[in-house]
């Protein structure tokens, strides 16, 4: 099942790799949506693998899913 990334709409085919896209990009709309979950955009980062997870977790809760 793939998952639209709640920013910028654009589909990716788990959470892992949409955390990896919400990560990599660092625009304000993306670290901003992250700051409105509660989470730090820098902590995630510095937390390396678990970071990752931690977000990959959230969007599996929060994102639109797409068939």
């Amino acid at each position: 099942m793939a998952y639209k990334c709640p920013v910028c709409n654009k589909v990716w085919p788990n959470t892992r790799e949409l955390a990896r896209h919400i990560l990599g990009t660092g625009d304000k709309p993306h670290k901003d949506w992250i700051g409105s979950k509660g989470l730090s955009f820098a902590d995630l980062l510095l937390m390396g693998s678990k970071g990752y997870q931690t977000l990959s977790e959230l969007l599996e809760r929060e994102a639109e899913k797409v068939d």
